[in-house]
């Protein structure tokens, strides 16, 4: 049998590469339809989309995911049982100390659990107020581990009905 000529092969391997462009298993094709990041993360329209949201967040730990959840007037709100007082921080606080604790974990587990009797989820269209349970665990990059539950009395408001919910503030019970 005679083997194909060397010019024979290379030829065939040019029309070969011509013929099955883009063909690398590394780079795959981008999707025909993009995907809609309100299925993905949750969409702040809907109450339940704000938490959805919100775990996204923690979860990816993305800080710009979470600031867009923050009002321009939030305040952050938790009890301190060793002074027996309550202790507040505005927006900019709250959004440097999480980034602090997004770039600190490895991974972020948040889980809302369920809607407390005494919240009410929605006083109108543009305010709701809303008290969840959750459950938090924290991965630290150097191992430690935090886990702890707690409840969130959320005021969420909005400039119209088809804005999304924004958070005014977080009263936090954690039990950490």
């Amino acid at each position: 049998m005679k083997l194909p000529s060397r010019p024979t092969v290379l030829l065939s391997g040019i029309v070969l590469m011509l013929t099955v462009p883009a063909c690398n298993p590394f780079a795959p094709a981008l999707d025909e339809v993009p995907a809609d990041q309100n299925e993905l993360l949750g969409n702040p329209v809907y109450v339940r989309g704000f938490f959805d949201r919100f775990r996204s967040a923690y979860q990816l730990r993305d800080s710009t995911l979470y600031g867009q959840l923050l009002s321009p007037k939030f305040k952050f709100t938790y009890r301190d049982f060793a002074a027996n007082l309550d202790r507040s921080w505005t927006r900019d606080v709250d959004a440097n100390t999480t980034y602090r604790l997004f770039r600190a974990a490895r991974s972020i587990n948040l889980q809302w659990t369920q809607y407390l009797p005494s919240s009410d989820t929605l006083a109108s269209d543009t305010l709701a107020s809303v008290e969840r349970s959750f459950l938090l665990t924290i991965e630290q990059r150097d191992n430690e581990r935090f886990s702890g539950s707690g409840t969130a009395r959320l005021v969420l408001t909005r400039k119209n009905r088809n804005d999304p919910w924004r958070m005014r503030s977080w009263y936090d019970r954690s039990e950490f």
